[in-house]
């Protein structure tokens, strides 16, 4: 189903690696004074990611529901743990529309009990770079197997699609401009969208206002000519514009209700790690999704129990990222433990407690064991591709490595009619060549059973 390649050598590592900076533009190559790219690639099957694309598919079409449901619940935005300045621009900002461009990205992990899945990134979700031009420079350095979609691309495409027939456009790419992690996958959205004859600039959201009446934003850069702007992709997490100034966030919340969203603002409803409590409470159901993720509860009282967590549960803050923060016994090393689980008495309402699963480890060529988690990108409802990211540990944080997805027929071991998956693939995917759920078996029954391109100079950056 699942399996990790062959281990590069030291000639393959340096040329992934410096082509991945030159050329896809990653700029991150190491941390924590480690390579940031994994040494191997994972080898999926095609079943196994038709399997994963549809519990992604239909586990969005039920959060986008629990979204809408929740747009009209403002009561219940506090209980979600969405700060108080954030509420405040959400709710002063346009609904999502039909011309938003939506993309996310469900992390989904192999275990004693088939997938499951550990969160969704539905408001800014990373790994775009890797996932789509450094995948392609590892399929070139381990030949037969295949690329999937470039989520870069299907978003670029989306945008296009949204802003056809505007010979003018432009296209903001919002992110936090002092972070060069941040710079770098913005860039790399900046070169799909010139693909598209899109000309994009690179912006912190204080750099946007409404101009006027009418459909489009502008973008202001001190004493340069205003930028016309028709759409704006967001890679500024949702929960930051709290730390804006108050005109700032104002501004933010008056642009234009026309402009093109990519993720509008509403994303952070279904962010946070209480939305199944509040989901629950509400009686709001997604089974797909409940399918694939642990059983989710709220700290509440257990803040003041003799033991906060037991050993089935693991510790997670609402708004944690790549695993920072998540306690897990025995896994997290006993300061970070002992500081989660004080954070979490003091400030209950900022936690909460998940059913734990055992990740079935993958054993590389050498023999060493290796845990990984699949993220698999829906872009306007479609699967869109994947990247992974595998560590020595059962814990996913910022020391695990990222690792291209390729796909390997030789995995599947049916004799049925397998998909084409090799890029470039058609925007509307076609599964059902014995790939698809079999019909009338819901993605939860079937768990259950089961060319690189440089950054180019168009990209404009708008500095603080």
């Amino acid at each position: 189903m699942i399996a990790l390649s062959r281990t590069f050598d030291a000639e393959e590592r340096r040329e992934i690696r410096m082509r991945a900076i030159f050329e896809a533009g990653k700029l991150d190559p190491r941390t924590f004074d480690e390579d940031t790219l994994a040494p191997c690639a994972l080898r999926i099957a095609p079943s196994a990611w038709s399997t994963l694309a549809d519990l992604a598919e239909h586990s969005w079409r039920e959060l986008r529901a629990a979204e809408d449901a929740l747009l009209g619940e403002r009561r219940r935005w506090r209980a979600l743990g969405i700060p108080a300045k954030s509420r405040a621009i959400l709710a002063a900002t346009p609904p999502p529309s039909e011309r938003d461009v939506r993309f996310s990205r469900f992390d989904f992990h192999w275990t004693r009990d088939g997938w499951r899945a550990s969160e969704i990134n539905a408001d800014v979700p990373g790994g775009f770079i890797e996932a789509g031009a450094v995948t392609r420079i590892v399929a070139e350095v381990l030949p037969g197997f295949e690329c999937l979609p470039d989520p870069t691309r299907e978003l670029a495409r989306a945008v296009s699609a949204r802003l056809a027939g505007q010979s003018d456009a432009g296209v903001a790419l919002v992110h936090a401009t002092s972070y060069t992690d941040d710079q770098q996958v913005m860039r790399r959205i900046g070169a799909e969208l010139a693909a598209f004859g899109l000309r994009s600039h690179l912006a912190s959201p204080v750099h946007l206002e409404a101009e006027g009446a009418g459909a489009r934003a502008r973008l202001v850069r001190g004493n340069r000519a205003p930028a016309p702007i028709d759409a704006l992709v967001r890679f500024f997490p949702g929960e930051w514009l709290a730390n804006l100034s108050r005109a700032d966030r104002a501004r933010w919340a008056a642009l234009p209700r026309g402009l093109v969203r990519s993720n509008p603002l509403a994303a952070l409803l279904i962010q946070g790690k209480r939305l199944p409590v509040v989901l629950r409470e509400l009686g709001i159901a997604t089974p797909t999704w409940d399918s694939v993720l642990p059983a989710t509860r709220a700290v509440g009282l257990r803040a003041l129990a003799p033991r906060l967590v037991r050993d089935d549960e693991v510790l997670k803050p609402i708004w944690g990222r790549v695993g920072d923060g998540v306690a897990i016994e025995g896994v997290t090393p006993l300061k970070e433990w002992r500081r989660s689980r004080i954070l979490a008495r003091v400030f209950p309402k900022a936690w909460v407690l998940q059913r734990r699963f055992e990740s079935q480890p993958l054993v590389d060529a050498s023999g060493e064991p290796f845990h990984a988690c699949i993220g698999v990108y829906v872009i306007d409802g479609r699967a869109a591709g994947a990247y992974a990211r595998i560590a020595r540990r059962p814990l996913i944080d910022g020391y695990a490595r990222d690792a291209a997805v390729l796909v390997d027929r030789a995995l599947d071991t049916s004799d049925a009619a397998l998909p084409e998956l090799a890029v470039p693939m058609s925007p509307s995917r076609d599964r059902a060549r014995g790939s698809q759920s079999p019909r009338g078996v819901s993605p939860a029954a079937a768990l259950a059973a089961s060319a690189h391109s440089a950054i180019p100079n168009e990209v404009h950056h708008a500095s603080h």
